[in-house]
């Protein structure tokens, strides 16, 4: 209980904090050291990417949780599917050997625009490109523009415009 009160206090300073932040706010830093500030850029998380063995008992389970089917496709043989929930996605990523332990999440995505641009200065700013360019990928309607980097953990940040 006494955690679930720390993670909930935690959360509202978090959501609570603004973009200028000083030291009156509850920001847990400052701005000094950013290379590079994505809020120009980004809103927010577009999605978690989870890998999976079985596509279709992924889906049953986050449909039994309330999720609805986003968008699954067919993408260069790979059966992808996005599972959403009010404003958090879900992708369901199609491997088979996932890790299958705690922590095996593949990647967080930004939801971004002006794609291009973001993309020339993440790479100016030195970050670890994980993509020599801009990919097209056809996993909604329209299609999406993306792009990798790698984090200090190894983990995977995903920059999404969809189109």
């Amino acid at each position: 209980m006494k955690t679930k009160m720390m993670l909930a206090a935690m959360t509202l300073a978090l959501a609570s904090c603004c973009n200028n932040c000083d030291k009156n706010s509850m920001c847990a830093e400052s701005q000094e050291g950013v290379k590079l500030d994505v809020n120009a850029y980004s809103e927010g998380i577009q999605h978690v990417g989870i890998p999976t063995a079985d596509i279709d008992m992924s889906i049953a389970f986050y449909r039994s949780l309330g999720f609805r089917l986003a968008s699954r496709k067919d993408i260069g043989g790979r059966d992808f599917a996005f599972m959403q929930l009010g404003n958090l996605v879900v992708e369901l990523i199609p491997n088979p050997n996932p890790v299958m332990q705690a922590g095996a999440i593949d990647h967080i995505c930004l939801d971004v625009k002006n794609i291009e641009d973001l993309f020339v200065k993440v790479k100016e700013a030195g970050y670890t490109m994980l993509n020599d360019s801009i990919v097209d990928f056809d996993a909604w309607e329209n299609g999406t523009k993306l792009f990798f980097i790698q984090g200090p953990n190894n983990e995977k940040i995903e920059f999404c415009e969809i189109l």
